[in-house]
């Protein structure tokens, strides 16, 4: 077995391992990209290992990429991908693969063609609908209220639409002024 072999194998056992004692089921696959490493998750708590804004899957790659260093020097970069989710690792910025790519904007945020921001305004639709769905997962799952951060009227709506089908769900908008949140919770 070549040592890369050995590298994606030792990283795949240590983020199951990682994974399982967080009591999350994942099925894990591995690739070589270039001189990276990427570990290819899929799982059902999907939403709950990619956390509020990526954080948690930003932090169990810190964490593993750290682990893997301290025993080889040489251990290459390892990126985590949860059902298409990635984090960039410049500026912590999320990078959405097969559900969407952002559209339109260079790496100093140029303006692109006409049309870009509907564009954006739909990538933001789509990210917006994830999130209420994975919230509504989360609530479903262990019963208490998500409470999302603050957001104008136009994407509370989409919260609120898209989560309004949920029986057993309910949503409502907290908070003073034009920025509020949206609570998730059970109906009582």
């Amino acid at each position: 077995m070549s040592k890369i072999e050995e590298q994606m194998q030792k990283a795949s056992k240590t983020l199951a391992t990682m994974l399982d004692y967080l009591g999350l089921d994942a099925s894990l696959k591995t690739e070589e990209k270039g001189s990276k490493i990427a570990l290819i998750v899929s799982s059902e708590d999907a939403g709950r290992i990619i956390g509020r804004k990526g954080q948690a899957l930003e932090n169990l790659q810190l964490l593993l990429n750290r682990m893997m260093l301290k025993t080889d020097e040489e251990f290459p970069k390892i990126m985590i991908d949860i059902d298409g989710y990635t984090r960039k690792e410049r500026g912590g910025r999320s990078e959405r693969g097969e559900r969407g790519e952002r559209g339109g904007r260079g790496e100093r945020g140029e303006r692109g063609e006409r049309g870009e921001r509907s564009e954006r305004g739909a990538d933001n639709e789509e990210m917006l609908k994830q999130q209420a769905l994975d919230a509504a997962k989360e609530v479903k799952r262990w019963g208490d209220p998500v409470t999302l951060p603050p957001m104008n009227a136009h994407d509370r709506r989409i919260i609120h639409i898209t989560l309004q089908e949920e029986v057993e769900l309910q949503t409502e908008s907290l908070g003073e002024g034009a920025k509020k949140s949206v609570v998730i919770s059970l109906k009582k």
